[in-house]
């Protein structure tokens, strides 16, 4: 990471790759804001760091606490010049037997929250002059997901979005990153009711990493990035896959 931002606000920053952010981006000098829903839990992060910490206690599914950071993103006092939309969360179950609620629940953060939020930040940081967004996303959002459709809707959608962003407001000197893991070493799977996942060691990556390769990206100014060898190379074969045949892989997987 050769960029340095003054103030970064993370969401989703109690925990896994969000925490991980706010460590890396402390130790290189940059002031941050904590957003989670757990006040105890940033608290107990602020009090590693050697940075100001402004925390800001929010659910993300709540529009009104949406609002609250989207507020605090548009202000010109101790300015945002690093959104990082990391928060979010996924239900495992067959697509049409998850409930109503915890669907809603995985639209409203990952989708409607982010959607929210990065055009709060790219609007303040294109009038200031300068910013960057990095977008935690998934190569999930690159498949279909039978145990997991609304998640990996969900995870498109950001990918989509961002690129979209990213070619908006280039000219403005605002930058759009999408930042696509795959399998991460964090509490992700056990809330998202899959805690017993068979997949070799080796295909899992650190948040550390996963957070380190976000960043040096973000401050590259890349559009995509996609951090490990097996996980590019496991995108790179699934975009160019015939989607029926992506289908066909992903069955096979289930079996």
């Amino acid at each position: 990471m050769t960029k340095h931002w003054a103030r970064a606000l993370i969401t989703g920053a109690s925990s896994g790759i969000g925490s991980a952010l706010a460590q890396q981006l402390a130790a290189a000098d940059t002031d941050l804001v904590v957003v989670a829903r757990d006040t105890a839990r940033l608290e107990a992060i602020a009090e590693q760091l050697t940075v100001d910490v402004e925390i800001l206690t929010a659910d993300l599914s709540d529009p009104s606490a949406v609002d609250t950071v989207a507020d605090r993103l548009r202000s010109n006092e101790q300015p945002v010049d690093l959104l990082v939309n990391n928060a979010g969360l996924g239900f495992a179950g067959p697509t049409l037997e998850t409930s109503d609620a915890d669907d809603e629940l995985t639209v409203a953060v990952n989708v409607v929250a982010l959607h929210r939020l990065s055009r709060a930040a790219g609007r303040a940081m294109a009038e200031r002059g300068g910013g960057t967004i990095l977008n935690v996303s998934s190569i999930a959002g690159d498949m279909p997901g039978p145990q997991s459709g609304t998640y990996n809707a969900t995870k498109a959608f950001v990918t989509s979005f961002s690129e979209s962003l990213h070619a908006q407001l280039k000219s403005q000197k605002v930058t759009v990153t999408a930042l696509c893991p795959g399998l991460t070493r964090t509490e992700f799977h056990e809330r998202a009711g899959i805690p017993d996942m068979r997949a070799p060691s080796f295909v899992w990556q650190a948040a550390e990493a996963v957070a380190a390769a976000g960043l040096e990206g973000a401050a590259a100014g890349k559009a995509i990035v996609i951090p490990g060898v097996l996980n590019k190379g496991a995108s790179r074969l699934l975009r160019s896959l015939p989607r029926n045949v992506t289908r066909r892989i992903v069955d096979a997987a289930r079996t």
